[in-house]
């Protein structure tokens, strides 16, 4: 998708667009939207809550927490990871990639910083400080330069060049996906360890990916049981609050799994087992490609399935391009929110900036309040979406063929 968003009270924003659905050649494989955001947003932001929620947030699906009230909370989401996220090393990480940024023509606020204090208590981007319309108006709070987009583009450049010969070249060029080619990188540059030069951003990604395809056995089996507790929890919900028998008899449709919870976890069971299959047999055509420069490359397997499970969880959208940026990748989902726009600095360089944007206004931060972005992830359905992310959005549409709860409509805690 491409979205174009005129911005006139923005200074040093020369052109405004964010690319997330490009083909190999740069061709679009998706839509063009204008829109406006240069005024204040009226409605607060709502304050962070102090349980943890599984439904519609991005977490370690190892970790999920069952709780009714989900079905009242904003929707959020944001990456997960493994253990406590306010640690002195964590702290010491995010600061170096914080600095990588910066060095590198990059801009983070001051009052911006990463913490598991959120909403759904995985890391997000909070504001430490009151950030007003001021601020805002002034610059975008996240500043990523192109050269740190970790895109097929960038895996090109870094792979190619270590390959034996021309023909492995042409294949990686070629042959692999824009997914492949962009795991791969990340898989090498993670194998180089201090030698990268990719280490700041790659040693603040989660040891463990959110993908359920990733998970076996009772690890699978238990994430299953809670999705199907989950999903019974929200039918229930869904009935308290129909006032009519046929509105209890719609929510039951559209919320309850298709052919009861032993009938839809086989289906989604099948599908965990068909996308590890896919991302499988996607990691062995990288290493057949690669051919025996794997072994100075440092590439193997379990690497690879690691590294597809970061790009697949952390590019944005659902389009054919896969890329990863890296702090604002950090940044926890509200459909209400602005993805990344990719523009033009007051310098004329290529940058992707991240600001404060709620139903299409500028919408001021108080401290502790969360700075979001959307993940596009509109037109995926409830099985995709888990498959993706790990988690499902709130706004989803529901669908029976994937065995989808989710409300049609989004319940605003506002």
């Amino acid at each position: 998708m491409i979205i174009i968003l005129q911005i006139p009270n923005l200074p040093g924003l020369a052109r405004h667009s964010f690319g997330q659905g490009h083909t190999k050649n740069g061709s679009s494989c998706g839509a063009t939207l204008a829109s406006a955001a240069s005024t204040v947003a009226l409605r607060p932001l709502p304050l962070p809550p102090t349980r943890r929620y599984c439904f519609g947030h991005r977490t370690t699906t190892t970790n999920i927490v069952i709780a009714a009230a989900a079905a009242a909370a904003p929707e959020t989401a944001g990456p997960g990871i493994r253990g406590p996220c306010d640690t002195a090393a964590d702290d010491v990480r995010q600061d170096a990639l914080r600095r990588w940024i910066e060095d590198h023509g990059g801009f983070v606020h001051e009052y911006i910083s990463v913490t598991s204090a959120t909403q759904c208590g995985s890391r997000g981007l909070v504001a430490n400080e009151a950030i007003g319309l001021d601020q805002l108006e002034a610059r975008s709070l996240v500043v990523v330069p192109r050269a740190l987009h970790l895109d097929n583009w960038a895996a090109e450049a870094a792979i190619c060049p270590q390959l034996g010969s021309g023909t492995r070249q042409e294949a990686f060029r070629e042959q692999l996906g824009q997914l492949q080619q962009v795991a791969c990188c990340l898989a090498v540059e993670r194998a180089k360890g201090s030698e990268s030069f990719w280490l700041p951003y790659v040693r603040t990604l989660p040891d463990m990916p959110p993908n359920p395809w990733l998970l076996t056995g009772a690890e699978l089996a238990e994430v299953l049981e809670q999705m199907t507790e989950v999903a019974a929890t929200r039918t229930k919900l869904a009935e308290a609050d129909s006032t009519t028998a046929e509105a209890a008899e719609a929510a039951e449709a559209m919320l309850g799994w298709s052919g009861g919870p032993v009938g839809c976890r086989t289906k989604w069971t099948a599908a965990v087992e068909t996308a590890r299959r896919r991302y499988g047999a996607m990691a062995a055509e990288v290493l057949e490609v690669v051919g025996a420069d794997s072994g100075q490359l440092r590439l193997d397997e379990e690497g690879l399935m690691w590294a597809l499970g970061q790009v697949v969880s952390r590019s944005l959208g659902s389009g054919c391009s896969a890329g990863l940026l890296p702090l604002i990748d950090m940044a926890n989902h509200d459909s209400a929110a602005r993805p990344p726009l990719m523009m033009l600095d007051d310098q004329d360089r290529l940058v992707f900036a991240v600001t404060s944007i709620r139903g299409g206004e500028l919408a001021p931060l108080e401290r502790g309040q969360e700075l979001f972005i959307s993940y596009q992830a509109e037109d995926l359905s409830p099985l995709h979406a888990w498959l993706k992310w790990g988690f499902v959005p709130h706004t989803l549409p529901s669908s029976d063929a994937a065995g989808g709860w989710v409300p049609c409509r989004r319940r605003d805690a506002a």
